[in-house]
């Protein structure tokens, strides 16, 4: 049996969609291969949530899991920080694979941060393993993205390192397709990418299928998840002002991240009384909110990097059976349009998102329509279990 070493700065109980996807794929990797995970302790979007025991939903068997404790604590806020708290966790992650006596034949790491990438490249040399890079985000473009870097020689520095990953690593595993031709584009080997998108579990897509039958009145309109730099909810709350008189609808956020509290106070200044915030909760728990609730909401920066994802957020809203409305493009909107699950629009668009709002909730045969179709393209193309056997057959395919 193969000896699997996972490292990620992401893992349970922490909230997310890094976080989730790595659990995910250790409870498939622990079915099939003799794993081991490497991690952190909690500490994603602060380390104040996981005192809260409703967070621990359910066990993870902590023989297997292996977690560094970093000094680092405040860092959402402050990018500063945050970097040394990656600087922290690469140089712990370091000091255990040096220290280790294990073999494994396969290094399978989590990527962003870059620096958990460059530690599976050290851990592949160290362990002779063959290493697997899994990219759930394009780093250091999205950080660009985002506004927060812009010196040339940060930035020259990084896609350096960028290109080393991509050309060293055995196999590349990426949740996007979008991600494709960037990842090829510098230095990666279209042979070595291989798609394996965030899923759901059997237990989670038959949950909503069983849930959200019918349209609610007044209907919810929901967002769930991070708060931050990539995300644009401004049209979601002009959105909930223009419909502030409607009584047939209502809308609530379930969130977390760098501008969470900026929002609640946007929405308290503006006195949207139909609008519900609150904060963060166990994934069971916000599917639960996502079935009860009737229509969900995307919003995307604009930005060339964020054309090319698809946030995990969206592949929850299918899996619930929720038709989609939002803001993005790109790839996200391409799945969105060709699985014929909701309406999303470009930032200058955004009134087209009231007339096709004020539609679904008038129009219960379209709502139904997207709904069925939600769920089936969840059922379809987002199951763990069938996707998982991508991952599976790379491994078996090593010497």
């Amino acid at each position: 049996m193969k000896k699997i070493l996972l490292i990620s700065q992401n893992f349970y109980p922490e909230i997310g969609s890094a976080a989730n996807r790595m659990k995910q794929l250790f409870l498939l990797f622990k079915e099939k291969f003799d794993v081991t995970m490497y991690t952190a302790i909690p500490h994603y979007p602060n380390r104040g949530i996981y005192e809260q025991e409703n967070l621990e939903d359910e066990g993870i068997e902590a023989e297997a899991v292996h977690r560094i404790k970093t000094r680092v604590n405040q860092y959402e806020t402050n990018m500063f920080f945050r970097f040394l708290l990656y600087l922290e966790t690469f140089c712990r992650f370091l000091f255990k694979i040096i220290r280790t006596k294990e073999h494994y034949d396969v290094v399978y790491v989590s990527s962003p941060p870059i620096s958990i990438a460059l530690v599976g490249l050290f851990a592949k040399k160290k362990l002779k393993a063959r290493l697997i890079i899994d990219i759930r985000d394009l780093w250091p473009e999205s950080f660009k993205g985002v506004g927060k870097c812009n010196s040339r020689f940060f930035l020259f520095f990084a896609y350096r390192l960028e290109k080393t990953i991509y050309r060293h690593a055995d196999e590349i595993i990426i949740n996007s397709e979008g991600y494709v031709t960037y990842i090829t584009d510098r230095g990666g080997s279209p042979d070595k990418v291989t798609f394996v998108p965030n899923s759901l579990t059997m237990e989670e897509l038959t949950f909503g299928s069983t849930k959200n039958q019918g349209m609610n009145r007044p209907a919810t309109v929901i967002y769930t998840g991070n708060v931050g730099l990539a995300q644009e909810l401004g049209s979601f709350i002009r959105m909930a002002a223009f419909f502030q008189s409607n009584p047939h609808v209502r809308f609530k956020i379930i969130g977390y991240g760098i501008n969470f509290q900026k929002l609640i106070d946007t929405v308290e200044e503006s006195h949207l009384t139909n609008v519900i915030i609150q904060s963060s909760d166990t994934r069971k728990q916000v599917l639960k909110e996502l079935a009860e609730a009737d229509i969900a909401f995307i919003g995307l920066s604009s930005h060339e990097v964020f054309e090319r994802v698809i946030p995990g957020k969206v592949i929850d809203y299918m899996g619930m059976g929720l038709p989609i409305i939002g803001i993005a493009s790109g790839y996200c909107k391409d799945i969105i349009n060709n699985s014929r699950t909701g309406f999303i629009y470009e930032q200058h668009e955004e009134d087209k998102l009231y007339q096709h709002l004020r539609m679904l909730l008038e129009n219960h045969m379209l709502w139904d329509h997207f709904h069925r179709n939600a769920l089936r393209y969840a059922k379809d193309h987002y199951y763990w279990s069938e996707n998982f056997k991508r991952i599976e057959k790379i491994i078996t395919t090593f010497e």
